[in-house]
């Protein structure tokens, strides 16, 4: 006998194993497509967008939004509805402060830029979502459908990464240290009598002073020398030649008596 003939239910198996692998695979992805639809709506549709520009797009955002200032660089706004009028009107100081203008585009100012604006807007099959604001970074234009609060904080953080004050931080050179005040002196541990020692003083001693020259002591005077001169005699002119030589002068003769002279010699000897 043929194992068919033994095993008569090995036919209808196959039925059964095919079915089951096709109802898992089924709910395989219908799980799968649960997760990545989750990931869109929660994740994926609020990141940033960086597209390259239509030729012309920009010329005609200036053009709408009118002229701009110097020094600044745009961030253009397209809000036909209001939807975010709110939070514009309070971010729009906070980026101007960061050197970035915020220009609105009014509705109707052209046609053709308004198709491009709501075909920029759509995603896949997801009606306009407003406001739109885009920017320029680099050479690429970034795209922000800003309807959610996590597509705005993407938004200011992105804008205020670029912003020319937060470059300038980074390329700004190092301050170089501040100067290390002088060490003083350690305290002394226990209190101590008497007068603080002095600091040693930095600047050079003073000169010392001449020493005064000493007084010549006068030779004591005796009884029946000649009176001392009050005063130097002057220096005289050299005379000239055929002057006569000057008359010297005599000492004064002594007329004390004898009597006096030996009473003045006795006193010494």
């Amino acid at each position: 006998m043929t194992s068919a003939a033994l095993n008569p239910s090995s036919h209808t198996d196959w039925p059964r194993l095919l079915l089951g692998t096709l109802i898992g695979v089924v709910l395989g992805l219908l799980l799968l497509g649960v997760v990545l639809a989750a990931w869109w709506l929660g994740v994926a549709r609020h990141d940033l967008q960086r597209l390259t520009p239509p030729e012309g797009l920009e010329a005609r955002l200036e053009q709408a939004a009118g002229p701009a200032a110097f020094g600044l660089t745009s961030v253009y706004v397209y809000d036909p509805d209001g939807a975010g009028r709110d939070w514009l009107a309070q971010t729009a100081p906070l980026w101007e402060a960061q050197g970035h203008e915020v220009r609105a585009i009014p509705a109707g100012a052209d046609e053709a830029l308004e198709k491009d604006l709501a075909r920029l807007a759509q995603r896949w099959a997801e009606p306009p979502r407003r406001p739109l604001i885009l920017w320029r970074e680099g050479e690429d234009l970034v795209l922000c459908r800003c309807d959610s609060p996590r597509a705005r904080t993407q938004a200011r953080q992105a804008l205020e990464a670029s912003s020319p004050d937060a470059e300038a931080v980074l390329t700004a050179p190092a301050a170089p240290p501040p100067a290390r005040r002088p060490r003083l002196p350690p305290a002394p541990k226990y209190p101590t009598l008497g007068p603080p020692p002095k600091a040693e003083a930095s600047a050079p001693p003073p000169p010392a002073a001449a020493a005064p020259t000493p007084r010549a002591t006068p030779t004591p005077r005796l009884p029946g020398d000649p009176a001392p001169s009050t005063s130097a005699p002057a220096a005289r002119a050299t005379p000239p030649a055929s002057a006569a030589a000057p008359r010297r002068e005599r000492q004064p003769r002594r007329t004390d008596p004898p009597e006096a002279r030996r009473d003045a010699d006795s006193l010494f000897f």
